[in-house]
């Protein structure tokens, strides 16, 4: 995190991309009264190898500038332009409110105290930022932003103050000009730079906490200095203010909107900086749940918040800013960053490969990238560096040379080249050279590497789970606080090996197929996946990028009695998403995964006292206040807790507080439901087309979103990450407990309505075996994706004859409307299922194939399943639903054709934002606003066609931050189709 009231609680985890996030299988344990038993001291586990890495070290490590000095909570570093006095020394604040200054000299001993503002300022609590005027060798001025408490009006100020020409030099307070304040609150923003122009430019939060995203709903407002880059004058004055609104200021003449606004839609702008040659103003925003953002700003800019967190929907239907959404150049997720530190662009001699390199940093993680930046292009974009710094700020010494400052220790370093050699070929490639087994193919762990299990397991595509714990020498598994989780010494291992039947129900088919390890370097859970071979004697290193393998498994209740299945190895950043030192203890080793406090057989396993009894653990747990979790599928148990153990094993790594979803809903088991923002709680995400949709609609599981994602393949699908397979089980547990909620707030009189024709219309289906089957019933289910759902129960639940089901899917399969086809797709046969892309889609490949622009015309305008002619035209062929693309090819470039079909949402122009009608009567309207009028709105939908809508139908209306053009549009071509298609846009010039 950044410091108090600077950034937002640190994020962790997505959904589950390895099935090693919960490490489970049948267990419990007894009351912690029955774990008395002795400790028997257990044989040192003595043999692992896996240490290091297996990649090649970053190129750029740290050292130590100006060894001598520390600070306390650094927060700035900056030099005085100009020459003597004072431009020979660099400037540190500290975020109590000193600044401090010091000779440019690597042995200097001690810094000069310049000011304590906290003294000096009655209510000052803490100090941002500090520059210097461009003249400053003849005005002495410098500005300061400072910050009162919270929540007041203008308890976030920026002020001019007078400094000395002594040496050291020294600020006076009475010498204080207050230019501009805003309202003080968790993200401030607080940084200030003069750009190349001689005008003021400073940051600024949207003055909220971490969660709920943009409180104040400030980030699309232009009446507030908020969630903006402010660009002022401070040479000149205007009326009873201290500076001057420069006239080219972009929303100056905009009416209602604040005219130092420079550019808009910020969440909390940490650091700010140019680019001295290219005059480049790069912001690093912090991001909320999943995404850190570098912007190239430019006048006028929005950049989303809180509408958009980067490329990810928030908010979609808050009304927007006046100028369109830009996406950020550079993001990165969260498993690899969480609170970005934006820094410069180096010009100085010490690294001359880095030479004109924009440089920036993560606060959380330490690591330092680069980039250039050039015709609109970033090349060369890689990591520089993993330290362990708290990068809070980055600056340059006299020369030019780069400073890191890290704000927990107090430190000021540089980057230098890394001269550690490359032990990566050391690092065990196979599973047998990890010394964690005597025997791999008999899976005969070596001594000190322990079996173990825990009570709920989670959706793995079909896969069985193996789990093996070991703790170097004798150490021991110490209990948190709250006995709730255990932390691990360093070196400490985590194994999983994943297994499929491949013929289901044959426990003798059983092949193992992916074996995982976290390995606990004392800071961080490194993930490492090794791939079994096929004769099962070794498990060979899957690379950092991950794999993806085709497996095909006899099973009687899938289509053609065959199950083909995607098997993704996932690559080391996607499992660091949910394995990172933000999300705490290593996940699923919690006590709640090992207790279960009701009554079991004898022959049930007490996981915790078999801990004891091999001297993992030195004392039992104290469960009395603690949750448990059972297994969902256990019969004997109540259906809410088999429900939210489900819900908690499967979602909750990522439905909580700061784990990198974008909907804000809770699955921990032990949190009251009426706490969860599931029930009743209307979806962030979009609904579906589903009528009167909820995340979880208590008593009807048709209208919830939750299910709905559950029971679906392709986009939307969840888990959306790392799982295939449609959990059926699942499925069907879900849906009876949410059949069984209890509700206050009945169905609308037209869900009501709705429900009772479709199940009419599946009565008839279910009392037909062979004849006639009636058409009219099928369609009339599948005209709604609440009927396609009622369906797909009927079939999963064995509710309707083979014949009834066969013409089902037929017909399911035809549907326009890919959300309903998406739900059919787990009964069409493999083999009847094109080779196609799929939900990943690797630019690259595409890009490397080289394309028939006849056969992409074709592929455009005359194949069926391809609907680009639906809603584009080229010359004056197709409809006018989204931009004409007659010279697509001019405006964008190969990657950039791609990407617009890869992610039409990412970059939407804004005359062609989706807008969504619900209605009294029951319907979902979405499509291009046409016109908007106290009577009425016309909508041009997907077909083209423009829909009219009396303004007293309209339950609600709203925007949604997403395209017209559906997500995953490629996913049913193939490789050389869609480089065709890519071919032919490019060649319309």
């Amino acid at each position: 995190m950044k410091p108090p009231e600077t950034h937002r609680e640190t994020a962790c985890t997505t959904w589950i991309v390895l099935a090693m996030v919960v490490w489970m299988q049948t267990a419990s344990a007894a009351d912690s009264d029955k774990q008395s038993g002795s400790t028997t001291k257990r044989a040192a586990w003595t043999t692992s190898r896996i240490v290091g890495s297996p990649d090649p070290p970053s190129p750029y490590t740290s050292e130590r500038a100006y060894p001598e000095l520390k600070f306390h909570q650094c927060l700035d570093i900056t030099t005085a332009p100009g020459s003597e006095p004072g431009s020979e020394r660099l400037f540190v604040v500290e975020q109590s409110g000193k600044v401090f200054s010091f000779p440019d000299r690597n042995d200097v001993a001690s810094a000069d105290l310049v000011i304590d503002f906290a003294k000096a300022i009655p209510g000052v609590k803490q100090v941002y930022s500090l520059a210097f005027h461009p003249n400053f060798q003849q005005n002495r001025y410098c500005y300061v932003c400072y910050i009162k408490a919270s929540d007041l009006p203008d308890g976030t100020q920026v002020s001019r103050f007078t400094m000395s020409d002594t040496v050291p030099p020294t600020i006076d307070a009475a010498t204080e000009l207050p230019l501009v304040s805003w309202l003080s609150g968790g993200h401030n923003g607080c940084c200030l730079r003069f750009g190349p122009d001689g005008y003021l430019y400073i940051s600024t939060g949207d003055a909220g906490p971490a969660n709920p995203p943009d409180k104040l709903q400030t980030g699309q407002n232009l009446d507030d200095l908020l969630s903006v880059i402010l660009r002022i004058d401070v040479d000149q004055t205007q009326g009873d203010q201290n500076y001057l609104i420069p006239a080219d200021n972009p929303f100056v003449d905009h009416k209602g909107a604040r005219g130092e606004i420079w550019a808009y839609g910020f969440r909390n702008p940490w650091r700010i900086s140019f680019d001295r040659k290219t005059n480049d103003f790069w912001v690093g925003d912090v991001g909320w749940e999943t995404w850190e953002m570098l912007y190239r700003v430019e006048k006028g800019g929005n950049y989303g918040w809180a509408v958009m967190e980067g490329p990810q929907s928030v908010n979609p239907q808050w009304s927007r800013g006046p100028t369109p959404i830009l996406p950020p150049i550079v993001q990165h997720d969260h498993s690899e960053s969480s609170s970005i530190t934006e820094g410069l662009t180096y010009y100085g001699s010490q690294l001359p490969d880095l030479y004109g390199t924009h440089i920036y940093g993560d606060y959380d993680t330490g690591k330092i990238w680069g980039f250039r930046y050039k015709d609109g292009n970033v090349t060369d974009h890689r990591q520089l560096a993993a330290t362990t710094h708290r990068i809070v700020s980055f600056g340059e010494d006299n020369r030019g040379e780069a400073l890191i400052l890290d704000h927990v220790a107090g430190t000021i370093h540089r980057l230098i080249p890394h001269t550690t050699t490359d032990q990566s070929d050391t690092f065990p490639r196979t599973l047998s050279a990890s010394g964690l087994f005597t025997s791999v193919k008999a899976s005969r762990p070596a001594t000190g590497v322990f079996a173990y299990s825990i009570n709920a397991p989670m959706w793995s595509d079909w896969a069985i789970s193996d789990r093996w714990v070991a703790v170097p020498g004798e150490q021991t598994l110490k209990p948190r606080d709250d006995w709730a989780m255990w932390t691990f010494p360093k070196d400490s291992v985590l194994v999983k090996t994943l297994s499929l039947e491949m013929r289901r129900g044959d426990p003798q088919s059983r092949r193992a197929i992916e074996t995982q390890i976290l390995h606990y370097n004392g800071t961080n859970w490194m993930p490492y996946t090794y791939q079994w071979n096929t004769d099962q004697t070794d498990a060979n290193l899957v690379d950092a990028s991950g794999l993806n393998i085709d497996l095909e498994i006899a099973d009687e209740q899938s289509p053609g009695g065959k199950r083909q299945q995607v098997w993704r190895f996932a690559g080391r950043s996607e499992c660091q998403r949910c394995h990172n030192k933000w999300s705490g203890p290593a996940l699923a080793f919690g006590t709640s995964h090992f207790v279960d406090r009701r009554n079991r057989t004898v022959e049930s396993k007490d996981q915790i006292n078999e801990f004891l009894k091999v001297g993992l653990i030195e004392t039992p747990p104290r469960t009395a206040d603690l949750p448990s979790l059972i297994d969902p599928f256990d019969l004997s148990a109540a259906i809410d807790d088999r429900a939210r153990s489900y819900l908690h094993v499967n979602c909750a790594h990522c439905h909580r507080m700061h784990a990198g979803g974008s909907v804000l809903s809770f699955m921990h088991a032990d949190l009251d439901l009426g706490k969860t923002n599931l029930v009743n709680a209307r979806p962030s995400q979009g609904t579906f087309a589903i009528h009167g949709a909820e995340v979880i609609a208590p008593t009807d599981p048709f209208r919830s979103i939750l299910l709905y994602r559950m029971a679906k393949l392709g986009s939307g699908r969840m888990p959306h990450i790392g799982s295939f397979e449609v959990d059926i089980n699942g499925v069907d547990l879900i849906s009876k407990w949410i059949e069984q909620l209890p509700t206050e707030t009945p169905s609308p009189e037209t869900v009501v309505q709705q429900r009772a024709h479709e199940q009419s219309a599946l009565s008839v289906l279910q009392r037909t075996e062979k004849g006639d089957i009636s058409q009219q019933s099928i369609n009339t289910l599948l005209a709604s994706p609440s009927g396609a759902l009622r369906l797909v129960r009927s079939i999963q639940g064995g509710e309707l004859s083979v014949a009834v089901q066969k013409i089902v899917i037929e017909t399911a399969a035809a549907q326009d409307d890919v959300g309903i086809r998406d739900l059919f797709e787990q009964f069409i046969p493999p083999d009847q299922r094109p080779r196609r892309l799929g939900t990943v889609v690797h630019p690259d490949q595409i890009l490397s194939l080289v394309g028939d622009s006849a056969r992409g015309e074709k592929l455009f305008h005359a194949t069926s399943g391809v609907t680009c002619i639906n809603c584009h035209r080229i010359q004056q062929r197709g409809k006018e639903v989204g931009p004409d693309l007659t010279t697509i090819g001019r405006k964008l470039n190969r990657v950039q054709l791609l990407e617009s079909i890869l992610e039409p949402s990412k970059t939407i122009d804004p005359s062609y934002v989706t807008w969504v009608v619900e209605t009294d009567d029951g319907r979902v309207l979405s499509g291009v606003l046409v016109e908007k009028t106290d009577e009425y709105v016309l909508l041009r939908d997907i077909q083209g066609e423009v829909r009219k809508i009396d303004a007293p139908a309209i339950e609600q209306l709203f925007q949604q931050q997403k395209s017209m053009m559906p997500d995953l549009l490629a996913q049913d071509m193939t490789a050389q189709q869609l480089a065709d298609l890519l071919a032919y846009l490019n060649s319309l010039r």
